[in-house]
């Protein structure tokens, strides 16, 4: 209060317009007293990033229903190999080659009691002289795996257990795509911005 009654005293007598500089300081005072004080912020951790196996299961569950087409790659119909390439280039920017019997050599060969949820699981049919179906290991629980492929019988993405007799007839092995350096490498990179 002080400091205002100076202020009046000095324009009453330094200007000769004194109802103006009243206007003035009224306006000055009204202007601080409406700022805002400064708001509470509140302290938000960041959200940890997801692993790369995290989100190759994540966006395969997106293409459940998916319509199965021969050539396929995208959410208007995939097929086996299609859906593989497909979620581990958009999930974890890696190129897979384009046939599952190609895919069964990329990466690290894994052992059907250490699977976990982003591996490649391959089968083939009993007469087929290679492999010819790929899956993405979804869930390994109770040691208890499920797998996510495109089945041309079923038409659609579907989620299957690994030990139903049919797969587990056959199976022919795993892999791992993600090792462990390309994983780090993952959890580095910036996000991607989206337009």
């Amino acid at each position: 209060m002080l400091l205002i009654y100076g202020v009046r005293r000095w324009v009453r007598r330094k200007s000769r317009s004194f109802p103006l500089a009243m206007m003035g300081m009224a306006l000055l005072m009204l202007i601080w007293s409406c700022s805002p004080k400064a708001a509470p912020t509140a302290s938000r951790k960041p959200s940890p990033k997801k692993s790369p196996y995290e989100e190759v299961v994540k966006l395969a569950r997106s293409y459940l229903g998916t319509p199965y087409r021969y050539g396929g790659m995208d959410k208007n119909g995939v097929d086996c190999s299609g859906l593989t390439c497909r979620v581990y280039l958009d999930a974890a920017g890696i190129r897979l080659p384009r046939t599952a019997y190609d895919q069964a050599l990329v990466g690290e060969p894994v052992k059907k009691e250490d699977l976990r949820p982003g591996d490649l699981v391959f089968f083939k049919e009993p007469r087929a002289a290679r492999i010819t179906h790929v899956g993405i290991v979804s869930a390994v629980e109770g040691g208890k795996v499920r797998f996510i492929h495109a089945a041309s019988g079923r038409r659609q993405v579907v989620e299957d257990d690994l030990d139903h007799p049919h797969w587990k007839a056959r199976y022919m092995g795993a892999r791992r795509p993600i090792t462990p350096s390309k994983a780090d490498a993952h959890t580095d990179q910036p996000e991607k911005s989206k337009p």
